[in-house]
């Protein structure tokens, strides 16, 4: 069976580049990345993540922090209002992954 690029907060709220952008920095909350670096972990095409970067820089979801070497790194913006609310979807998927994860794994004897 083939991996899928995204995971289940794209399953459940569409699976489109925003979506996938915005799994990615979900995931990795506390880290920077390079818009290649994005373009890369999401499976998207260079283009379209530029274009999509540029929307959620526009709209504050993602934010620029520094350049290294020239290259611009971008975070999640944990301090805006619908991020926090993502953050909790967010969570609220993974338990119930864990969940069904851990329901599989019990042995009734």
């Amino acid at each position: 069976m083939e991996e899928k690029p995204w995971g289940d907060f794209c399953e459940i709220f569409g699976v489109n580049p925003r979506n996938r952008i915005l799994e990615h920095f979900l995931t990795c909350r506390v880290l920077e990345f390079s818009i290649g670096d994005v373009a890369e972990e999401t499976e998207l095409n260079r283009a379209t993540t530029y274009n999509v970067m540029e929307e959620l820089v526009k709209d504050k979801f993602i934010i620029p922090t520094r350049k290294l070497s020239g290259i611009q790194l971008y975070k999640l913006n944990k301090e805006k209002y619908e991020v926090k609310i993502l953050l909790k979807a967010f969570s609220l998927v993974l338990k119930k992954i864990l969940d069904e994860y851990t329901e599989k794994e019990k042995v009734y004897a």
